[in-house]
């Protein structure tokens, strides 16, 4: 019993209405115990207390709606020949799907979007495929077949691929791979930012980056949280000061957030590297505000081949096949490596 007990107390630990229900608990107890108490004395000393808590479920509860989680996970496996699945156990458990033959051949690793999985990437993987390319697709957490966590962020999202990203070798034939290429879709370019903060800007292996409509500030989303959840503005200030250091709590190994613009770009991370940015004109999901803040710092990394466009019949969901996606990447793809080979 005391280790079923040690087990529930565990999970609560980590579970993101935790807080919010022991305040609610705590706060029924202490108004139970203001009304029934009839010393006007003792009342004068609960009334802050009870005001206290009040005050902490509320914040608690913005927070707890504020780690929405991926909800309802796409599971259905690529049954096309070839791929093969695989789980990784690391700090959350990873499931990826990967394509590969014993031929040396570049490697791209694709992560795909927010409420997305391996199945909506199989168009992207299969173009690679045809091009040349080994190709591993990673299940963000929460997605897919991968292990779900409570508080979702993209900061333990950034740092359990880095951990996937320094463990290739002992998951994957990486004797047949000769360069690495990273394509994040939405949330996954999020993420992919963040990843090249992490990594030492020496890792000779990664020889580019494909952003596709990629989301670059939290900042918007942010305030998009603000109206869902009719936060009043005096107190803005306070849910997010909560907020970050709920953050910081879960992402030990990312650097204390403590202004919004420290989950914008460029200081939550840009690409030192070559980089292909490739936009939905029409993106009727983050608009074009995410697009133009990435290029107007990306553009100032020297030394890199940095490309970015707008394609008017790419969707930001849904895209699984572009024809003018396709040709944009392959072009950039010659012209990194015609690069890398007259260096």
């Amino acid at each position: 019993m005391k280790i079923l007990s040690f087990v529930r107390i565990m999970f609560l630990a980590r579970n993101r209405w935790s807080r919010p229900l022991l305040l609610f608990l705590s706060t029924i107890a202490i108004v139970i115990v203001f009304v029934m108490i009839e010393m006007n004395n003792a009342k004068i000393i609960i009334f802050p207390l009870l005001l206290l808590f009040f005050y902490n479920l509320v914040i608690e509860t913005w927070v707890g709606l504020a780690f929405i989680s991926p909800g309802k996970k796409k599971k259905k496996d690529l049954v096309s020949k070839g791929w093969f699945s695989q789980f990784h156990n690391l700090d959350t458990t990873i499931h990826s799907m990967s394509h590969f033959d014993n031929k040396v051949r570049p490697l791209v690793i694709i992560i795909h979007g927010w409420r997305s999985g391996a199945s909506s990437m199989l168009g992207r993987a299969e173009n690679y495929i045809n091009l040349g390319f080994h190709v591993i697709i990673f299940e963000l957490p929460g997605h897919g077949k991968s292990e779900s966590v409570s508080k979702w962020t993209a900061g333990h999202a950034s740092t359990t691929f880095n951990d996937f990203f320094d463990d290739l070798e002992n998951s994957f034939d990486m004797r047949f791979v000769e360069d690495i290429y990273l394509h994040g879709h939405s949330m996954g370019g999020f993420v992919l930012l963040r990843f090249d903060r992490l990594i030492s800007s020496t890792d000779s292996r990664i020889k580019g980056y494909i952003l596709e409509s990629p989301m670059t500030c939290y900042s918007m989303i942010f305030e998009e949280s603000l109206r869902t959840l009719k936060i009043p503005r005096f107190a803005e200030n306070l849910f997010w000061r909560r907020l970050s250091k709920h953050f910081n709590k879960i992402n030990p190994r990312i650097a204390d957030v403590s202004e919004l613009i420290d989950v914008d770009t460029p200081n939550w991370g840009l690409i030192r590297n070559n980089c292909i940015v490739i936009q939905a004109e029409h993106d009727d999901r983050l608009g074009l505000v995410h697009y133009h803040r990435l290029i107007e710092h990306q553009q100032k990394i020297p030394n890199y081949i940095f490309e970015h466009h707008l394609v008017e019949d790419l969707t930001h969901a849904g895209a699984r096949e572009n024809i003018n996606r396709n040709i944009l990447i392959e072009q950039w793809l010659n012209k990194v490596k015609n690069h890398s080979d007259s260096v």
